[in-house]
């Protein structure tokens, strides 16, 4: 972004160089404050002035050929017709009461953005440094150039110009290094040009012509891969020598002793490795003056047991439990991870770390959480199990504890109410200063009839609710004023004949439900 230059003092200006409107110093002022104009191209600007005297007079030096356009004594339009330098300036100025008043700014023309040019990409062996690099041509002003090196949709790297300087057209080159992966191939790299002289000026931008990326592995019989643990047996044989052959096996420089061996072949068995790496066997032949070997490379990887972490293995319900499954650093590439609770997939497969959160509930309890590894060509292999131990406080329902109950006189009871909870909640309910022990077995009387408050309580908190008792009573003779009345029951103080079962034996008012926090 060009930096003005004045003739009455600095301006204030933006980031970008561009100037604050309002702050200038200046009598003489000029519009646009900017002067940008494609080469060749052409611009009108208006330069204006505050003085007052009504015989001022004004006009323009630059280099660039212009015309004017209308003048009074405070306003001066100019038409700048095909500029050719990258980088002049212009002076506007104003003759105000015998003072010369001025303003110099710098005229900029910038050139249409050509296309980037991409140097051509061979292709690469996987694990390959390669730099990729990019060339814009004749750009102006580069300040105002950013470059953007770019895989796929992915940005690999971006450069940008503030400080440069320059006078005319000038080539940019952008260069940066990458590392070819197997899974970069078939990807298109591209390189992103800008060209930002906004506001006062156009945004231009151009692309390169995409390039593949090619990225081959060479597999050859001489190389082994091992799992960490797994034995590798080796045999060197040779045929057809006379005399009998000298047979040599090493590993990684040093002699192995054979566990058999004949004229033509020695072998050696059980080879294992603990820890990853690459380790080199050679099978050298010697008969008579002659030598000649091959070699086998062995590269060792771990294939590790995932481990599995949680926040909490006993939560309480509804509350969330978090965690992760990653793989210990060494291990191979391609291994994938998923994270199970029970018989349901939590986390679907994915590379190493895998992180989650499950909102634990009643139903939870017991519950299983398990992480699984794979890798092509291995057994899986699993973490420890986490159980879930989930707690919960007292709960009750209309099923656990209804709220009435009707009984008759002399029926055996046990299930007054219940609840539900972890540890399990003890219940008991209470009337008029009566507890009943919900878990014990009653002979229900005519004095359990009425409305009991039930209590459900464990270490988590407490819960109630009222239960109405309705008892039924047998109705019987019984004698009335010392004759035999028949058979008669009271209810609410009437007497009544028949036989059979009462409706009640007392006066029951069912209450409402309450809780206890």
């Amino acid at each position: 972004v060009p930096v003005l230059l004045t003739g009455c003092g600095a301006e204030q200006v933006t980031p970008q160089g561009f100037p604050l409107p309002g702050f200038s110093s200046c009598s003489v002022w000029l519009q646009p404050p900017v002067l940008l104009v494609p080469f060749g191209g052409s611009l009108n600007i208006t330069c204006s002035t505050s003085c007052s005297d009504p015989k001022a007079t004004g006009s323009v030096e630059t280099s660039s050929f212009h015309d004017r356009q209308s003048h009074n004594a405070t306003v001066l339009e100019v038409a700048l017709r095909n500029v050719t330098e990258w980088n002049s300036s212009l002076t506007c100025f104003f003759h105000c009461y015998g003072a010369r008043e001025w303003e110099r700014t710098q005229l900029i023309a910038y050139g249409p953005l050509d296309q980037p040019q991409l140097s051509p990409i061979p292709p690469l062996p996987s694990g390959h440094a390669h730099k990729l690099s990019c060339r814009v041509p004749n750009v102006f002003p580069i300040r105002n150039l950013s470059v953007s090196l770019l895989r796929g949709d992915l940005t690999l790297h971006t450069a940008t110009f503030w400080e440069h300087s320059q006078k005319q057209l000038e080539d940019v080159l952008v260069t940066h290094e990458v590392t070819a992966r197997r899974e970069d191939h078939g990807q298109s790299i591209t390189c992103h040009a800008q060209l930002d002289l906004r506001p006062y000026g156009p945004l231009l931008s151009s692309t390169s012509t995409a390039q593949l990326v090619d990225v081959y592995v060479l597999q050859t019989t001489t190389d082994v891969r091992l799992e960490t643990g797994e034995e590798l047996n080796l045999t060197c044989s040779v045929q057809n020598t006379f005399p009998a052959a000298n047979i040599t096996l090493l590993l990684d420089g040093e002699p192995l002793q054979p566990q058999s061996e004949d004229s033509q072949s020695v072998g050696v068995w059980g080879l294992l490795w603990g820890q990853p790496g690459k380790h080199r066997c050679v099978c050298r032949v010697r008969v008579g003056p002659e030598e000649r070997s091959t070699e086998l490379v062995v590269n060792v990887y771990d294939f590790p047991t995932p481990q599995l972490s949680v926040s909490t293995d006993v939560p309480v319900a509804m509350q969330n439990v978090s965690g992760s499954c990653e793989l210990p650093g060494g291990h191979r590439e391609g291994i994938e991870l998923r994270v199970t609770v029970g018989q349901r997939v939590l986390v679907p497969w994915g590379p190493s770390p895998l992180l989650f959160t499950l909102l634990v509930t009643e139903g939870h309890d017991g519950s299983e959480l398990r992480c699984e590894a794979k890798v092509e060509g291995r057994a899986p292999k699993w973490s420890d199990v986490v159980r879930l131990n989930v707690s919960a406080p007292p709960h009750m329902d209309d099923q656990l504890c209804p709220p009435t109950h009707t009984w008759t006189e002399g029926q055996e009871v046990n299930q007054w109410c219940r609840a539900r909870g972890k540890p399990n909640p003890v219940v008991t309910c209470h009337k008029d200063g009566t507890i009943i022990l919900v878990q014990q077995l009653y002979v229900i009387s005519r004095n359990h009839n009425g409305t009991y408050w039930c209590n459900a309580s464990n270490a988590l908190g407490s819960t109630g609710r009222s239960v109405s008792v309705r008892v039924e009573c047998e109705w019987g003779g019984h004698t009335w004023g010392g004759d035999t009345a028949g058979i008669v029951s009271t209810w609410n103080g009437d007497v009544r004949g028949g036989g059979g079962w009462g409706d009640r034996c007392g006066m029951v008012t069912r209450m409402g439900l309450g809780v206890l926090g």
